[in-house]
């Protein structure tokens, strides 16, 4: 669940989602790529960069946004777009200190645990261990020995179960979890975009395998 209507724009969520279908394998020609955003305006440290740069390379992440009203410090291209929805369009930008902004994406605590594995993960990609619970034990994500306890079919959010689905894949060669028959996310953007992503690496790792995985009719 989001806050961020079709008219707002969060550049960081338009750039790196650019970067992936224009770089895809499977989405490449049936998903359109958005206009991309330069570099010049990204921040550091977000959490959309996090989902979505295997080369992220911050200690942290933010997750908190404040609505710029100052069209003056807007790219030329987010201008010409918020100014074709007059007064209805929002540009947001992330907020770098800790504590301070809000939360348009409503992340959740489960979200937020499972985005801590996630910058685990990308720190060092050796060092996650997943452990199954079972659902009455609590999701966790022990920071010091850089455990993720937790149960798939548990996880509360849509968010939370794609970065469970891509750390069980990155970590443990597992993709049982998905059923390919009915999408974890259902109408959201961001949850929708991460979805790609998700299938685009499940299509990478079986032909890595050399398993057939062309439609039989």
């Amino acid at each position: 669940m989001t806050i961020v209507a079709s008219a707002d724009l969060v550049p960081e969520l338009q750039h790196w989602f650019y970067e992936f279908v224009v770089h895809s394998v499977v989405n490449k020609f049936g998903v359109p790529a958005p206009v991309d955003i330069p570099t010049f305006w990204m921040p550091n440290k977000s959490f959309i960069e996090m989902l979505f740069n295997e080369n992220y390379s911050d200690n942290e992440y933010f997750y908190l946004y404040e609505a710029q009203e100052s069209q003056g410090s807007w790219p030329t291209t987010v201008r010409v777009r918020l100014n074709i929805y007059p007064g209805a369009g929002t540009y947001y930008e992330l907020s770098e200190t800790a504590g301070e902004g809000n939360n348009i994406f409503l992340l959740q605590d489960a979200d937020l645990t499972l985005l801590d594995a996630l910058l685990a993960y990308r720190t060092d990609g050796t060092a996650v261990t997943i452990v199954d619970i079972d659902a009455t034990s609590a999701l966790m994500f022990d920071s010091t020995s850089l455990i993720l306890y937790a149960d798939y079919d548990s996880l509360p959010t849509e968010l939370s179960q794609l970065i469970y689905l891509y750390l069980d894949l990155k970590l443990r060669g597992r993709y049982s979890n998905y059923n390919n028959l009915n999408t974890v996310s259902t109408s959201e953007p961001l949850e929708t975009m991460y979805e790609l992503l998700l299938i685009d690496e499940y299509f990478k790792f079986m032909s890595a395998m050399n398993v057939d995985v062309s439609l039989q009719c």
